[in-house]
């Protein structure tokens, strides 16, 4: 449904009340196949309570005269977040890359199309719209839709991807984003990040005023691992135990890209201990070193005595023992 916008631009209002996903692309002629030279149109979006809207583009054709990364006075589609009312520009689009995808910073966005000249290279743009509650994060059980926080377990599969909120776009700003793993009672957890750019300086604390991502073993913090922020290459963790969590946090300042990861749930061997069967007197290991010297003349088992012996008793079990390593060696 359109109505007159500011500036005599048209608006269109999208209500997650109404729709909940779609697709928007200016008005063409159907004689040029072009929009017109001189438009102004304006894309509202409105959800609700905990709602935000992300922008995917599958087209995106607005050539400008100044080249692929300045867009002066030429065609350009503007990005505002809408917070308390008040429209915040936060990026101007052009050119004919395919942008990022776009997420709000809550549950209003506004897309606004201005168009100067007409150019037959100049398509518009297309791009699908969605009202989430998952931060843009498809994978993992998140109990809670207003808190981006995201459960991932090892009975439910064994391996799997995490992303950072709205992958491969820019992550929205002052957020917390928990990432928890449940492994087996054997297992323990390996994450290989793929792609990594966390807006920051380090050592990515407060004092260098970046974002960051932080690791643990543990609910609380883990101080056997630093914060990473930057751009990582290569980045693989693993957790000590059956239990890991994976922490994204990002302040008010500057955007990264975020990253993506594989996580695996490794089984791990348990370690192989001593049987010790219980006797009488006290108890008796099977595989001490004593039995393994006499195995070639008997078996033989080192006792080891019980707390309530004399002292006495236990020099002569001493005794025992090394009478039949002597006997061995004289054989």
């Amino acid at each position: 449904m359109e109505a007159p916008g500011a500036g005599g631009c048209n608006r269109v209002v999208f209500s997650s009340s109404r729709i909940r996903n779609g697709s928007i692309a200016p008005s063409h002629s159907k004689h040029s196949g072009l929009f017109p030279s001189s438009l102004c149109q304006l894309y509202e979006f409105v959800g609700d309570g905990v709602e935000r809207v992300q922008i995917i583009f599958s087209e995106f054709r607005l050539p400008s005269k100044q080249g692929p990364t300045e867009c002066g006075d030429t065609d350009i589609l503007m990005v505002y977040y809408i917070v308390n009312d008040r429209e915040e520009l936060v990026e101007t689009l052009c050119g004919d890359t395919l942008p990022k995808p776009i997420l709000s910073d809550g549950p209003r966005l506004l897309l606004e199309l201005r168009s100067s000249y007409n150019n037959t290279e100049n398509k518009g743009f297309t791009g699908d719209f969605f009202f989430l509650t998952n931060f843009g994060i498809p994978t993992g059980y998140q109990p809670n839709q207003s808190e981006c926080t995201f459960h991932y377990f090892r009975n439910a599969t064994s391996q799997g991807w995490i992303q950072s909120p709205n992958f491969p776009g820019a992550y929205p700003r002052n957020i917390i984003c928990n990432y928890f793993f449940h492994g087996g009672a054997n297992d323990i957890v390996h994450v290989r990040f793929t792609y990594f750019d966390i807006e920051g300086i380090r050592p990515c604390d407060e004092d260098t005023a970046s974002d960051y991502v932080e690791f643990s073993n543990f609910v609380t913090r883990d101080r056997k691992y630093a914060m990473y922020c930057g751009n990582w290459r290569e980045l693989a963790v693993r957790s000590d135990g059956r239990f890991f969590r994976i922490t994204m946090a990002s302040n008010d300042r500057l955007d990264g890209t975020g990253f993506r990861a594989l996580y695996t749930f490794e089984p791990v061997q348990p370690e192989t201990t001593e049987r010790i069967e219980e006797a009488a007197i006290g108890k008796v290991t099977t595989t001490s070193a004593a039995s393994r010297l006499n195995g070639l003349l008997c078996p033989v088992a080192l006792f080891t005595a019980a707390s309530a012996l004399t002292g006495l008793a236990k020099i002569i079990i001493i005794s025992i023992i090394s009478f039949k390593l002597i006997k061995f060696r004289q054989d």
